[in-house]
């Protein structure tokens, strides 16, 4: 028996079958010819074309007819109308094989599911063929992308889109970081102010008073800063006690005032004052706080109890001034507010040093605080540690005693 295998031949489909299956459903075509409509029935129909028995009516090929096709449905006509080319035209057996031409997609859609209900033995009604047509049954081209396609001005519109999008990115990435940063490792003061040594100038008696300074100006020691007008009756009581003094005596001293002058204690500058033009003041009430230039203005900041695992006397801190400037400063003391003595506090108070002096315009004004936990200095400390030399030193201490 001879078993010499036959190499197989293979061909695509597409060269030895049609592409559209061909099937017979009852319907017919008319088409208007020199004025005359023809009615053709159609022989089979796919989804690429169909074909008829011409009879005595040839049909050019390669001409452009439009036609109608008319299928039963639940005892209904439905027509749709189409375009089709004859491609191929058997003159024994009257066959004419036409392809469809410049469908629209209502068309396309009723003739594919019709081939396609028939192919599959369902039953085809009206109402699924409304609801065919009804819906969007294609699918939108892709758009092709490509750079190859882009001219130099689209390659550079390309580009510096893709960096502004960087770019945005970047700050983004930037902006959520420090937002971290600052909320895991940054603590900030809950209040604080610039403070300085501070005396405070009062009126001594019950007086009109006269300001003669403003507020920022630097005054010498004993130099005036306001004068008083009091009336004799203040010091009537320590008159009376001092001496033996009539009545007639003391009515004249009640008619009489005494004016008086308050002077700087010191070389200072007026930090706050109560400007005063011949007004009437109460004995001890405050005119003016004044400091004095050689004072070093230092900050006290009051953060909340919780944050006071992450502070300790040594520990640097920002200072954002007034004006906007930062400068670097040290605490120097941590304390506890505590309203009563011996209790837990609800807030720790610091006094904090600034590595420049702050200026005395800046006294009594608001400050920013902000502690940095994450500090380099720790980091510098680790690094100063000689594990091997303290191995060593302890080696020499136990042979010492040995």
């Amino acid at each position: 028996m001879n078993t010499a295998a036959v190499a197989p031949q293979f061909v695509h489909e597409s060269e030895a079958q049609r592409q559209y299956a061909r099937v017979r459903i009852p319907a017919k075509l008319f088409v208007s010819l020199d004025g005359t409509t023809y009615k053709f029935p159609v022989e089979d129909i796919s989804a690429g074309g169909f074909s008829i028995n011409t009879g005595n009516q040839p049909l050019r090929t390669g001409r452009l007819y439009q036609g109608r096709l008319i299928f039963k449905v639940d005892g209904f006509d439905m027509a749709v109308e189409v375009g089709f080319v004859p491609r191929n035209v058997s003159a024994s057996q009257d066959r004419c094989g036409c392809e469809f031409q410049n469908l629209g997609a209502s068309e396309v859609s009723a003739l594919r599911y019709l081939i396609t209900s028939f192919l599959s033995g369902e039953l085809v009604s009206m109402g699924d063929v409304l609801n065919t047509l009804s819906r969007d049954n294609f699918a939108k081209a892709r758009k092709t992308k490509g750079s190859a396609a882009l001219g130099f001005l689209g390659k550079v519109r390309a580009t510096v889109g893709s960096l502004i999008f960087l770019g945005i990115g970047l700050i983004a990435a930037t902006v959520v970081a420090w937002q971290l940063w600052e909320i895991y490792f940054v603590t900030r003061a809950e209040s604080a102010m610039v403070a300085a040594e501070q005396i405070p100038v009062h009126v001594p008696k019950d007086a009109k008073v006269t300001t003669l300074v403003t507020a920022g100006q630097q005054v010498k020691a004993g130099e005036a800063i306001a004068t008083f007008d009091a009336p004799m009756l203040a010091y009537v009581n320590e008159l009376v006690g001092e001496g033996n003094y009539s009545i007639e005596q003391i009515e004249e001293l009640m008619g009489q005032s005494i004016r008086g002058t308050l002077t700087s204690p010191c070389d200072c500058k007026v930090l706050n004052l109560l400007p005063a033009q011949q007004q009437y003041m109460s004995r001890g009430e405050q005119l003016a706080v004044v400091a004095p230039l050689d004072a070093s203005a230092h900050v006290t900041a009051r953060f909340s109890f919780e944050d006071g695992e992450s502070l300790e006397e040594g520990q640097s801190v920002t200072l954002r001034l007034p004006g906007g400037d930062t400068q670097a400063g040290r605490i120097e003391s941590l304390f506890v507010d505590a309203e009563q003595p011996n209790r837990p506090g609800t807030a720790i108070s610091a006094l904090i040093r600034a590595e420049e002096p702050l200026p005395l315009a800046a006294v009594g004004r608001p400050i920013g605080v902000t502690v940095d936990t994450f500090q380099f200095g720790t980091l510098g400390q680790i690094g100063d540690l000689d594990p091997i030399g303290d191995l060593e030193k302890v080696a020499g201490k136990v042979t010492g005693n040995q």
